[in-house]
């Protein structure tokens, strides 16, 4: 089996570049956010600007961890021959494609739709594009016009080998020695980066739904705290009178026990997936809930 390197490009260091911005800007609202909440709990600065410090934090990690992975799958991606196949590989992943599959090899995908913009740029040419009816999956360094387009049967492959026409020329040799094999068109994810809980749209839907609530719990907050008495109604008795008066910033430590407890719901869904999807998928639907519950008494102390 022969191995080839993609051409050089300069969608690595974009991605390299982006990462340690959002980097930045994750370093930047935590310390601010960490300055509005330290000190005497009394003096906590909580209002609306917190919550987008917040806000700002959560989406720059999140857009680091993104950049970061497509820097990882440029300076992995490769591509491999041998008499059987031509297997794509990056970042763990790897696509299967059988030479006895491919049709024609052109050199340019012509005029080509990224339905995602320049996101599809960053790190390498990645995700599926449009060249008339036939999709267009890429795994390049380089745009798809100046790219190696592989034809199968109802899809096309846009690579970016270092030598493109001795790759062609390798590829055409082994498709005419013949396969010792027969091999089957694939994709294997990483289990570093796609683990199954992942893939499931039920599980993802309802983690969405468990952030959305808490998030919206913390703004309910962010949004009436200066408006607050230092001492809020936290606890009430059997016929609704009030029992205790607390510091207002006690009402945080809601939302914050209710993150607590779904982060302990996600880690045992993810111990549980392989064995019992649908036990994972109840914990996630119950973290929805304990959020939803936790979200109703925010709401019955702050108004």
């Amino acid at each position: 089996m022969r191995r080839w390197k993609p051409q050089s490009g300069t969608g690595r260091w974009i991605a390299l570049v982006l990462s340690l911005l959002a980097l930045g800007g994750a370093g930047f609202a935590f310390v601010s956010l960490g300055s509005r909440i330290s000190g005497d709990p009394a003096r906590w600065q909580i209002d609306i600007g917190a919550f987008g410090l917040l806000l700002m934090f959560l989406l720059t990690l999140a857009a680091a961890g993104w950049c970061i992975y497509r820097f990882v799958a440029a300076m992995t991606l490769h591509y491999e021959l041998d008499r059987n196949g031509m297997y794509i590989t990056w970042a763990g992943n790897r696509t299967t494609i059988p030479l006895d599959r491919v049709n024609n090899i052109d050199a340019g995908a012509g005029p080509v739709f990224l339905p995602l913009g320049v996101l599809q740029r960053i790190g390498t040419y990645w995700g599926r594009a449009f060249a008339g009816e036939t999709p267009l999956y890429l795994f390049a360094t380089r745009h798809p016009d100046e790219c190696l387009v592989i034809y199968t049967p109802g899809a096309a492959y846009a690579i970016s080998p270092d030598d493109p026409d001795a790759f062609v020329q390798d590829l055409e040799q082994r498709r005419n020695l013949g396969a010792t094999k027969t091999v089957q068109p694939a994709v294997e994810h990483s289990q570093v980066f796609h683990y199954a809980f992942w893939q499931s749209s039920t599980i993802l839907t309802l983690v969405l739904a468990t952030v959305l609530v808490n998030l919206l719990a913390f703004g309910i907050i962010s949004a009436r705290y200066p408006a607050l008495a230092p001492l809020v109604e936290m606890r009430f008795d059997a016929i609704g009178e009030v029992a205790e008066l607390r510091p207002r910033h006690q009402a945080l430590f809601l939302p914050l026990a209710a993150l607590g407890l779904s982060l302990l719901n996600m880690a045992a869904g993810l111990a549980l997936y392989n064995r019992l999807p649908p036990g994972a998928q109840l914990l996630q639907g119950a973290s929805v809930i304990v959020q939803i519950l936790f979200l109703v008494a925010v709401a019955s102390i702050l108004y």
